[in-house]
């Protein structure tokens, strides 16, 4: 998997998403050039916080979305998805298209898909819940049963896109999307599988946001990562997904690479249940295993997209483990959270596209709601949408509860055949 191994150098062919900020990668794109966050207020159920504290909630119809993707589920099927479920759907057959690989080809590949969740069907379990407590018993709202666990969102991926391949969830909380992509990523690189679709998908819910606010980390002002006047974060929902392709499969196809994910690097610190280790330390080892796997130095990376959640700890700790790997070699950084909210087990999945943009266009998205810099960061925090002419290799950071650290590393086209 890496850029000395171009046989076996892991390709993203396709790139797919569905977020606060609207469906599809030509939505981010918009949003994340003219600074416009999709924060607003809660409406999936009734709630007093609703007006006081803002969401990333998708505002669109998933159920036209599905149809206009492709996907037309009957009324029956429609009953046994999740919104969790549907968000995975609507970003995957983006990505498939944008890679040019129908469910035939998929199915004829053996390609399988690896999903991060963390929330899965909760939604609708809570409002069957609600319901059975006030005396109703009757079959409304018994899809609830078959979509609560995350099995179903591979299922659904599984069955609409005739996979054939593996098909497993990882639940490491905020970084389950960023694990799904590294370990298919690994299963490519392997020779396991020409072809894995890899993502995360989380919807709002009830124990999610109710949860956030029990921890008292949420803003209601919305999140200004690595703001010394930062006051939390807000939740989020949405997918994103990429195709991963073997390199030499893509070219014999003529598909086009869009970037290469050449590092992976995973650690746990366990140091506490919600807070991360004071000092960083796992989030430390997570970028320099994606540093080592890569086989490239910190002067190498052109761009880190932080975790950045906007919370006291978080951006405290995580400036002060990009200052240890980086002290040699001061780089971008920046956090999308105040565009799509935290999407929980997604937002690894919606920055790896994010990352892959990066490097298309060569262009550094913004730390959107930055006034005052953290001082005691000491990054170069981007401010303002920023040209990279030349950017090479980009690392994407997703921390989760449990100390669970992820890194992924993703690099141009052109870095498998002539590494830096």
């Amino acid at each position: 998997m890496t850029a000395s191994h171009p046989s076996r150098a892991v390709a993203i062919t396709g790139l797919g998403v569905i977020s606060a900020v609207g469906r599809g990668v030509a939505s981010m794109d918009a949003a994340l050039a003219a600074g416009r966050d999709g924060l607003g207020p809660l409406s999936l159920w009734d709630t007093d916080l609703a007006g006081e504290f803002p969401v990333g909630q998708y505002r669109g119809d998933l159920d036209a979305d599905l149809a206009e993707v492709g996907l037309a589920p009957t009324r029956r099927s429609l009953a046994r998805m999740s919104r969790s479920d549907k968000l995975a759907l609507v970003a995957c057959a983006e990505a498939c298209a944008h890679a040019g690989l129908s469910p035939a080809a998929l199915n004829r590949l053996g390609a399988g898909a690896f999903v991060g969740q963390s929330v899965c069907g909760t939604l609708a379990s809570e409002a069957q819940y609600q319901r059975a407590r006030a005396g109703h018993t009757s079959r409304r709202g018994m899809g609830a049963m078959f979509t609560h666990e995350g099995a179903n969102t591979q299922d659904q991926l599984a069955r609409h896109f005739h996979l054939g391949g593996p098909t497993l969830g990882f639940m490491t909380a905020c970084s389950s999307g960023a694990n799904a992509i590294g370990l298919a990523a690994a299963r490519v690189a392997a020779g396991q599988c020409e072809v894995m679709l890899a993502g995360g998908a989380d919807s709002l819910s009830r124990i999610a946001v109710y949860g956030f606010h029990s921890l008292q980390v949420v803003s209601p002002e919305g999140p200004r990562p690595f703001d010394a006047n930062r006051k939390g974060m807000s939740v989020g929902e949405g997918a994103g997904f990429v195709v991963l392709e073997a390199l030499a499969h893509a070219r014999q196809r003529g598909a086009t690479p869009l970037a290469l994910l050449t590092g992976y690097g995973h650690s746990c610190d366990a140091h506490h249940l919600t807070a991360p280790h004071p000092q960083g330390a796992g989030a430390i080892a997570a970028m320099r295993g994606a540093l080592a796997m890569a086989g490239l130095e910190p002067r190498d990376i052109g761009y880190i997209n932080a975790h950045g959640t906007a919370t006291l700890d978080n951006d405290r700790t995580e400036a002060l483990a990009i200052a240890s790997v980086f002290a040699q070699a001061p780089v971008p950084v920046s956090s999308v959270k105040r565009f799509f909210g935290h999407t929980l087990a997604a937002a690894g999945a919606i920055e790896a596209v994010v990352c892959a943009r990066a490097l298309q266009t060569e262009t550094l998205p913004q730390n959107l709601g930055l006034q005052t810099p953290l001082p005691e960061a000491a990054l170069d925090l981007v401010r303002s949408p920023r040209h990279a002419p030349g950017l090479r290799h980009v690392l994407s950071n997703s921390f989760g509860f449990g100390g669970n650290n992820a890194a992924l590393l993703f690099s141009a086209t052109e870095a498998a055949w002539n590494p830096s």
